[in-house]
Order: structure tokens, then sequence, then C-alpha cells
């Protein structure tokens, strides 16, 4: 079986690594390629490395016929899509979208954090929360899926099953999370330019980052009691997260590591570390893989976990294919290995 797929942002860094991906996806036909600036062009024309997509031609949507297709990739900007499209769409087309708009329970939190009106409240129901390796149940029965983000995904697949774990004890969570700028997407802004970030370093979002009331709910859905820091940093690279998430220390880290590693043994894009390594960017950047390391701090009273991933792949577009493979029964590995 093979699918018919039509993507929304085609032009952005998600887009374009959605579009390299499912290029090479032996299941997936591209059958829609929609932008705005771009409309006109070939796919080959923004990305030369393409192969079979190439000479596909990116159209205003509103001039397309969905009849067949299968499923719906949106890689908008937050709001654009909720706002904008995706009520004038077939309500029957499953759907993947890697903005907010569809990850937080709380209109409230979303208009205080994404600065915008939320103008398909009754469609977020149908939505499931795409992280695909702690919610893949959910996933295989779910027609549309919402995207993690990024600095969500880095920090909720290692913190989620040891939370369920009452052994450890959970009850405050510190994360200092660094990212590459191409997160921050292709918007011109002064902070971002080469001139401005290159030997440079800064955090952002101290007091509001979209990504927080993300993290704290998954948090709360499995206990109300645990209080969490997040604070985002902005590398002089462009893609690759680090976040480094500590916690007191309730056991020995040996039973961390070997309480996860037992939890993602049949996993096969988490890869815990043990020894002495210490994963790093250029391990992940390229990849699907999230990287791991637990140890303690020289007090002993804390659990430091180093978690590490690309921002546009495991953050984003990669687990976008992987949620699609899910959901359709393809080889979870499809494309992404």
């Amino acid at each position: 079986m093979s699918i018919n797929v039509s993507i929304f942002g085609v032009s952005g860094y998600t887009g374009s690594q959605l579009i390299n991906l499912l290029d090479k996806h032996r299941r997936v036909n591209v059958v829609g390629a929609f932008g705005s600036d771009s409309v006109g062009n070939q796919l080959g024309d923004l990305y030369k490395n393409l192969n079979k997509l190439s000479k596909l031609k990116i159209t205003n949507y509103k001039d397309f016929n969905f009849n067949k297709t299968d499923l719906i990739f949106s890689c908008l900007p937050h709001g654009m899509f909720q706002k904008d499209i995706i009520n004038n769409l077939d309500s029957k087309i499953p759907i993947i979208d890697l903005s907010g708009d569809f990850r937080l329970d709380s209109f409230v939190d979303y208009e205080n954090f994404y600065k915008s009106n939320h103008n398909a409240k009754a469609l977020k129901e149908k939505f499931s929360y795409g992280l695909s390796e702690i919610f893949r149940d959910q996933i295989k029965k779910a027609s549309f899926v919402s995207n993690p983000g990024c600095y969500p995904t880095s920090i909720l697949i290692p913190i989620l099953p040891l939370l369920k774990n009452k052994k450890f004890n959970i009850n405050d969570i510190i994360v200092d999370s660094k990212s590459g700028v191409s997160g921050a997407g292709k918007q011109l802004n002064v902070k971002n330019l080469f001139s401005e970030l290159s030997g440079n370093f800064h955090s952002y979002g101290i007091t509001q980052h979209k990504h927080f009331p993300e993290i704290k709910q998954e948090i709360n859905k499995i206990s109300q009691d645990v209080s969490l820091t997040f604070i985002p940093h902005l590398l002089p690279v462009i893609s690759g997260i680090q976040s480094t998430i500590y916690l007191n220390k309730n056991d020995d880290e040996k039973e961390y590591e070997k309480f996860l590693i037992n939890y993602f043994q049949d996993e096969p894009f988490i890869k815990i570390y043990s020894n002495e390594e210490i994963p790093c960017l250029n391990d992940v950047v390229g990849t699907n893989n999230l990287a791991i390391k637990i140890f303690t701090d020289y007090s002993k009273n804390k659990i430091i976990i180093l978690s590490c991933l690309d921002n546009l792949i495991k953050g984003a577009s990669g687990q976008a294919v992987q949620n699609m493979n899910i959901m359709f029964g393809f080889d979870e590995i499809e494309s992404l290995i």
C-alpha cells in the first residue's frame, strides 16, 4: 500500500526537511505542495538534491483538488493553519500538524503564549499528541496528530517514563536547553543574523516560551505536584538541541539508567549512552535519533540527564514521518534510517 500526501509550508526549514525525507519514502507519493511566495516554482528549484519530487510544482492550496489526498502535513508557522486554512479543508482527511496550533489543551494558554486567538477550537479534541515513543498506541488509532515541539521532545521522552515510576519520586524538574538557530524558523530577526549570533550565546523566552505550557501540560497529566523550571538558550550553530535536566536524586544513578534502557530497549531512535560516553550535537544532527546520558553531579544530590536531538528532524519533520509510519502501519524506520 502507498498513500498520497499533500504538504503546506514547503519552503520553510521543517518543510524542506519533510520534503527530503518523503522524497526517499517508498510508500509515499507527494501529490500536493503548497506555498505562498514560492508558488509557481518546482520543488527542484528550491531543493537541488531531490529525485522523484523535483518536478512537482508548488501551488496555492485553493486551486488544488484534495479528492485523492490520504494525508496532509502542515509545516506552517504557528497560528496560520488553525486560523486561515484547516476549516476550509475536508474534515475527513487525516492531518499531521507540525505547529503548536493543536498541542495545548488550554486555549487560555494557547492565546497567552502564542499571542493568537484560536479559530478552530472545535477541532482540538480530534488531535492526538504525537510523541512517538511514548504515545504510540494512541497514534496508531489517530487520524489527526499534533507533532510535539523540539524542546518538549528532548525533555519529555526521558522524563515521562521516569515520572510514571513512583520510586524515583520526581517533584522538581529544572531544564536548561540550548538550541541551534534553525529552531527560530526563517523569519527575519536581527538577533538571529550571522553577524549577531556568531561567537555569541544568550538565553531567551525566560519568562514566557511557547514550549513551557506544552512541557508542563504533559508532566501534569502524570502528576500535578511537579514544579518545572525551563530556560532555553540560543547556540551559534544551525541545528541541534541539548537539554540538561536536573532532578533530585532519590536512587542510584544506575537505577535511572537501567530503567530507561529497559523502557526504550526496542526503540530504534533512542540511544542511551553508558560508561564514559557523553552525547554531543554532532552525534544526532541529520538523524531522527535522541541521545541520552544519565549521571550524578559532584554533590551526589542531583541526577543529571543530557538529552540531544536534531531540532528539525527528531524535533520536527522526522518525528512527523515517524508518526505517519505509525498511523498507516508502515515500517516505523522507513526513510528515517
